[in-house]
């Protein structure tokens, strides 16, 4: 294809201020690369398997997408977090490589080619595995196969270069028009850094890592690799290739249904017990892969699965049967599964709850030292009806003090719409005040022998704007500080 003509030579001496926002040469590089996305919309003119755009060339018959990018002025050594940026970046200086081809146009073109993009990081979704098919990305080089992308950084705390995993298309999340929100852009071609490959699980980015990468474990840890020199500003093809030549997929979605059986409500049980009284049903598509339904059955048909040939993504919907007491001893087996070598557990079903809110952090418990105050809410069970206690805690900084107090606003909730009225009355308070809003976040104290059913119920009005739930099975909501008397 006509962008392999513009290989430089990878064994350049690199001189560059580590910190420029644009390479040396970027302008002409800007040049010329409008001049061959004119050659090359005539040369491939009629090719109805071949799509052009600037920037960027798909080949659909191949399955191969190649991008015209130049080097950055980042130093040998120097800390890199993104691989490729659109060439109109701020963020030039913590890059590898600049894109004459925007991230929209990247996804459009791998779209092209036979591939429908998964799923980006999101943890405010409750996302917190990227998911999509996988592609090798590598440096086109004459009369030898691409040099893969992974090669040119190194982690310096083990010395090796990056793992050859290739890269999930995932696409960047898609946001609402502020003047027209029926409408929606392409968050990566309008927020900085505009990623196109990112080193670390980003939610703006057109391609992203296969595994678990926090932003922190990649700043100043994956650095430039100083035995592939490349110069800055020189233009080069980078390849995009999907991993299964084949056309068939690594993503594998998978469904645990869980239900309740002889359930005994009202009686203390071990976790073991609780977790006796449950049935599993795991299934592919519409194929139950457990032969009983037993926790051991389960977990068994799990461990058979071929993690050479796929990324398995759990998604784990309780039935309303399930004592709350039953999916917390479950949710602290899934979360020794939930990781690339076992299953990706996925972001909750609408009316259900994510599994990881039943093993919530106690350290929110204490109020003097958390760093935000969400709703707590405390739930009873009488005669098949829920109740509850409502509280809001807020940090007050009066006048003249040199510290935040808490303040407490207690209300009763007898039923959900009691809870949203609420919710709205406080979300209109801020408002009106021009007060943060509190965070989308619940903390639920119930007991044990509560159905996931009848939480669901007293929480449905919240839930589409409070996602984030934390269940406290075995602590009481504490109590609520007396005030202090003045002297």
């Amino acid at each position: 294809m006509a962008l392999l003509s513009l290989i430089a030579s990878p064994l350049c001496a690199q001189q560059a201020d580590s910190y420029k926002t644009k390479p040396a040469g970027h302008e002409q590089n800007k040049k010329r690369a409008a001049e061959l996305f004119e050659q090359n919309r005539k040369k491939y003119a009629g090719q109805t398997n071949i799509l052009v755009r600037p920037g960027v060339v798909g080949d659909r018959k191949n399955r191969r997408v190649e991008v015209l990018v130049e080097r950055t002025g980042v130093g040998q050594n120097a800390p890199c977090e993104f691989l490729v940026l659109d060439d109109s970046s701020d963020h030039a200086y913590e890059a590898l490589l600049l894109s004459f081809a925007k991230p929209s146009e990247v996804h459009r073109t791998l779209e092209f080619i036979g591939t429908k993009p998964g799923e980006p990081f999101d943890p405010e979704s409750l996302r917190f595995w990227a998911k999509g098919e996988t592609f090798m990305i590598g440096i086109a080089r004459s009369n030898e196969p691409p040099l893969r992308i992974e090669k040119l950084l190194l982690d310096h705390r083990s010395g090796k270069t990056l793992r050859e995993d290739g890269f999930m298309f995932t696409g960047s999340k898609t946001l609402p028009v502020t003047e027209n929100p029926a409408q929606k852009f392409y968050a990566a071609d309008e927020y900085q850094p505009k990623a196109i490959v990112s080193l670390f699980n980003s939610t703006f980015t057109v391609l992203d890592v296969p595994y678990s990468a926090a932003k922190e474990a990649v700043y100043q840890n994956i650095i430039v690799n100083p035995k592939h020199e490349l110069a800055e500003g020189s233009l080069l093809t980078l390849v995009i290739e999907a991993a299964a030549k084949d056309g068939t997929t690594r993503v594998k979605d998978l469904l645990l249904q869980v239900s309740a059986i002889n359930t005994q409500t009202n009686k203390a049980a071990t976790d073991t017990e609780r977790l006796e009284r449950l049935s599993f049903e795991l299934k592919d598509a519409e194929t139950v892969l457990n032969k009983k339904p037993g926790l051991i059955s389960m977990i068994e048909s799990l461990a058979r699965l071929d993690r050479k040939k796929h990324d398995y993504y759990l998604q784990v919907r309780f039935a309303p049967n399930v004592e709350l007491g039953q999916a917390q001893a479950l949710a602290k087996i899934l979360s020794s599964m939930d990781n690339e070598r076992g299953v990706r557990i996925e972001p909750p079903d609408p009316g259900q709850l994510y599994y990881m809110s039943f093993t919530p952090d106690n350290e929110l418990l204490d109020r003097e030292t958390r760093m935000f105050h969400p709703w707590e809410l405390s739930l009873a069970e009488k005669d098949g009806q829920v109740k509850g206690r409502l509280l809001l805690v807020e940090s007050v900084w009066k006048k003249g003090s040199s510290i935040s107090e808490l303040e407490f606003s207690e209300f009763t909730v007898s039923n959900p719409q009691d809870l949203i009225k609420e919710f709205n009355s406080e979300a209109a308070r801020a408002k009106k005040s021009e007060k943060r809003a509190k965070p989308a976040v619940i903390m639920v104290f119930a007991p044990p022998t509560l159905k996931h059913g009848q939480l669901m119920k007293f929480l449905e009005p919240v839930l589409p704007t409070h996602q984030t739930v934390y269940v406290y099975l075995n602590e009481p909501m504490p109590p609520i500080p007396a005030k202090k008397s003045t002297p």
